[in-house]
Parts: structure tokens; sequence; C-alpha cells
């Protein structure tokens, strides 16, 4: 390994203790277990340290073929000392204000989806509802009306040809048809 790719790889290593440092921070961030959720821990960081040992020879592996040495350790470790002393606060205060300014415009874009769409959508709905609902209670109104017009007719010839007994039944049997009938109508229009 020749003397520039020993300097091009501490480098390489002293960035990945800064990005080790950062991806952990963000890693805290967002992976905070509950007291009744350590176990979460349990498949989160071996996952999270895998993925940055395969991050890690991947970008070793085309500057110095993959070689590791005791002093890309030891650049690895301060990169990540130099991120804990210096870049942590700033880097976290930005990251937190990234994070702030997304959920932001994550709520705003629900809020304006659910104004124009889906708040209109269900008004409409409901409207079509509404009038449908309408219009068929208007015309089981008519049809009753039409039928009934008949049957006053009929209870008026029917009175002056039958006796009183007859009469008494015929009212019995009316009063249970118009039960039924007002029984099939509050099952149709849903009213009780």
């Amino acid at each position: 390994m020749t003397l520039e790719q020993q300097y091009v790889s501490l480098v390489l290593m002293l960035a990945m203790g800064i990005w080790f440092g950062a991806s952990f921070s963000v890693y805290q961030h967002f992976v905070h277990p509950k007291k009744g959720r350590r176990w979460i821990l349990l498949i989160s960081d071996p996952l999270f340290w895998i993925v940055q040992a395969v991050l890690l020879f991947l970008l070793m592996l085309p500057v110095n073929e993959g070689q590791l040495r005791l002093y890309f350790f030891l650049s690895i470790a301060l990169g990540f000392a130099f991120y804990k002393a210096l870049l942590e606060k700033p880097f976290m205060r930005l990251f937190g204000k990234i994070v702030a300014a997304a959920v932001r415009t994550g709520r705003f874009t629900a809020k304006i989806v659910y104004q124009l769409l889906i708040y209109p959508l269900f008004f409409l709905l409901m409207l079509v509802f509404r009038l449908c609902k309408m219009t068929v209670t208007t015309l089981l109104k008519i049809v009753r009306f039409l039928l009934l017009i008949p049957l006053k007719i009929l209870r008026g010839i029917v009175r002056l040809v039958l006796p009183d007994r007859a009469m008494i039944y015929l009212a019995k049997k009316r009063i249970w048809l118009q039960q039924k009938f007002r029984w099939w109508i509050s099952l149709v229009t849903k009213r009780k």
C-alpha cells in the first residue's frame, strides 16, 4: 500500500468515525424504547452495527483493497471523538429542526388533503345520501296518499252497505294494516 493510499484511507476512516457518530446519534434519536420495549434493542442494535460495518468495508475496498491496520481503527475513534466533542450538539440541533420541518410539512399536507379531497367528498356523499332518502320518503308518501284515496271511497261505500258489526271488524283490520304499513315504511326509511 502506497503512502497516498494510506493518507486517503486515514482521511476516509476519520470521515467514517464522524459518520458513525452522526448515524449513531440519529439512531438513538429514533430508537428510544420505553421501559417495556427493551427487546427491540436486541434486534435493532446488531442490525445497526452490521450495516455500519458493511458500509465501512464497502468504502475501504476500492481505496486500499480492504486492508485493516491499527491506525485505521484509531482514526475511526478519533473521528468519533471529534464528532462527539464538537459536532454533536450543532448537528442534533439542525437534525431536530429538519425533523420538525418534515413533521410540520407532513401535517400540513395531510390537512390540505383532508380539506381539499376527503371533506368535500364526504360532504357530497352525505348530500347524495340525504337527497336519496328525501326522494324515497316523498315517493312513499305520494304512493300512500294515492293508495288511501280509493280506500276512503271504498270505506264510504262499505259503511252504507255493511252493518255495524262488520264495520268494527273492518276498523280493526284497517288499524292492523296501517301498523304493518308503518312498520314496512320504517324498515325502508330506517326510522322507528
